[in-house]
Parts: structure tokens; C-alpha cells; sequence
């Protein structure tokens, strides 16, 4: 059998391009990673809040509450009982090395005007997380947690009296 040397020809340029054009995705591929996705913004603490949230985890650890910067309805609640079993229970945790805020807290049940943090709390032999409420007169609510409620979308503390969650 004859070949053709034209349709050889033909035949082994098309094999050449088609080649390169199946081998240069390929290497376009290979020379660029894949886009990597942008990190999530670091939430950024206002510095005045942090100063209360530091403030108040070294009074709670102290056992030295100063009950009229909380909110109205949360005094009756902070029993000398309370304050000196959560305080006992913070003390363990010894002294505060840093704080971590760790974003805000939305809660739909707070009134208008209330404004939720959470921060974590490191410690010399271990941590905890202090969610913080503000009212708009300035007055406070504190809860301590030994994690995040990770199962809720937006974190929200459980219906326990104040300091003991």
C-alpha cells in the first residue's frame, strides 16, 4: 500500500495541534495556583468596651461586683452566693494574660439600644468567654462561658442568672 506524502503531512499536523492545543491548558494550569479565598475580616474592639469587659472579669474574679454599673433588672439576681461562687471559679483560671474580642453578640430579645460583645478570655491556666451587654445609660450585664454556642448562628447566652452561665 501506497501512503500519500501530503496526507501524511496533513494528518501529522493536525496530530501536532491538536497536541498543543489538549497540552496548553494543561500547562496554563500548572503555572497558575488556584485563587485562594479572601480571609474574613478580623472584627475590630472598640477599645472602651474591651476596658470594661478586662474591668469587669478582674472584679468578678476578685469578688469585688460593683452592682450599681449593672442593669436595673439583673441586681437582684447577683447574690453575694453568686458572685463568690463565680468568682471562686474564675480565680482557678489565675491571672488575665490577654483578651480576644471575638465579635458582637446579637440577641433579639434585648431592648433598644443594647449592644452585645463577646471576648475571650485568656488566662495563666486557662480560658473563658465573657459576653458582655451595654444599655444605652451605660449599664452592664456580664455572663462567663467555658465555650461559644457554636450551634446558633448568632451566639446567644442561656437564661441563667447573671455571672453563673
Amino acid at each position: 500500500m501506497r501512503t500519500d506524502p501530503v496526507a501524511t503531512g496533513i494528518l501529522a499536523a493536525l496530530a501536532l495541534t491538536a497536541t498543543v492545543l489538549i497540552a496548553a491548558p494543561a500547562t496554563s494550569w500548572a503555572r497558575h495556583p488556584a485563587p485562594t479565598p479572601s480571609p474574613s475580616p478580623t472584627p475590630v474592639a472598640d477599645p472602651a468596651v474591651t476596658k470594661i469587659a478586662k474591668q469587669q472579669f478582674v472584679q468578678w474574679q476578685a469578688g469585688a461586683v460593683n452592682k450599681s454599673l449593672y442593669i436595673a433588672q439583673v441586681v437582684p439576681k447577683l447574690t453575694d452566693s453568686l458572685i463568690a461562687g463565680t468568682s471562686r471559679a474564675l480565680a482557678q483560671l489565675g491571672a488575665l494574660n490577654d483578651t480576644v474580642y471575638i465579635g458582637r453578640w446579637i440577641n433579639p430579645d434585648f431592648p433598644p439600644g443594647v449592644s452585645g460583645y463577646i471576648y475571650q478570655m485568656r488566662c495563666a491556666s486557662g480560658n473563658v468567654y465573657l459576653w458582655l451587654a451595654i444599655d444605652p445609660a451605660g449599664k452592664i450585664d456580664v455572663f462567663f462561658k467555658n465555650r461559644l454556642d457554636v450551634e446558633n448562628v448568632t451566639p446567644s447566652p442561656s437564661q441563667t442568672p447573671s455571672g453563673a452561665r
